[in-house]
């Protein structure tokens, strides 16, 4: 006998993960990023309390003048241009031998400036332009190291063939020296209004967000150049009074007050 058995089997049913929908899920999302964005600018951003301070501060300082630029110039025509310059050259050559016995500042000797120009001059007779010749200009200049020897420098280049003399451009070697302490008391020039502004204010200072300087204005004086025979008056005159050097700086301070 066959007995044969036929039937359905039951499964248990699966049980199905259950997923939020995804519009529940962005807003949820954008409110967290929210929330992380509030943070973070409240922690970078300074207090809305805070009052900002802006104030300038100056400095001054106040040298000795120990050393003098001079500049000095040889000026000639000839028709012929080779000519002037060869004069030229052994008038620059002696006034460089001039002032070898005077001690100058290292690297501060120059002389290679030269010109050299065509001149002319108007002719009432022919009412024309007439060619004179070509005129060279040679220029030197040097810093001397000895105040106290100026006008015996004037001297040896007027002696020497100089045809201009600049008058002494007084100078310090102590210069940035100078500047450096009038930035520092710029500083704390400025440092001093900040704590004035606060107290007064009945506030305190939190700290000091910005410094920066500002660049004073200090036009680089130009030599006056004048006749060798007025800078011989002047020399022999000895009539050099130097006044004190002042060297400025100016400062600006942001900071913040409670």
């Amino acid at each position: 006998m066959k007995i044969t058995l036929s039937g359905t089997f039951l499964r248990a049913p699966q049980s199905k993960m259950w997923v939020p929908p995804l519009d529940s899920v962005m807003k949820k999302l954008r409110i967290f990023l929210s929330i992380q964005l509030i943070l973070g600018l409240l922690i970078s951003v300074p207090s809305l309390a805070a009052t900002q301070l802006d104030v300038t501060g100056k400095g001054m300082v106040s040298v000795a003048p120990d050393e003098a630029t001079i500049t000095a110039q040889v000026s000639l025509v000839d028709r012929d241009a080779g000519k002037a310059q060869a004069r030229a050259s052994k008038e620059v050559d002696a006034m460089l031998s001039a002032i070898k016995s005077f001690s100058l500042k290292p690297d501060s000797l120059n002389a290679s400036e030269l010109s050299l120009l065509p001149e002319y001059r108007w002719d009432r007779a022919t009412d024309q332009q007439q060619f004179i010749g070509f005129r060279v200009t040679r220029t030197i200049s040097f810093t001397i190291a000895e105040i106290d020897r100026l006008g015996a420098a004037l001297s040896a280049l007027a002696n020497a063939g100089a045809t201009l003399i600049s008058s002494p451009v007084m100078g310090s070697s102590k210069a940035q020296e100078a500047r450096d302490e009038a930035l520092v008391k710029a500083v704390k020039d400025a440092r001093q209004k900040l704590t004035l502004l606060a107290g007064a204010a009945d506030m305190s200072l939190s700290s000091i967000s910005q410094i920066s300087e500002v660049a004073p204005f200090s036009p680089r004086p130009q030599p006056t150049l004048m006749r060798a025979e007025m800078a011989l008056d002047t020399a022999s005159s000895n009539t050099f009074v130097a006044g004190n050097l002042t060297f400025a700086a100016e400062v600006k301070l942001q900071a913040e007050a409670e």
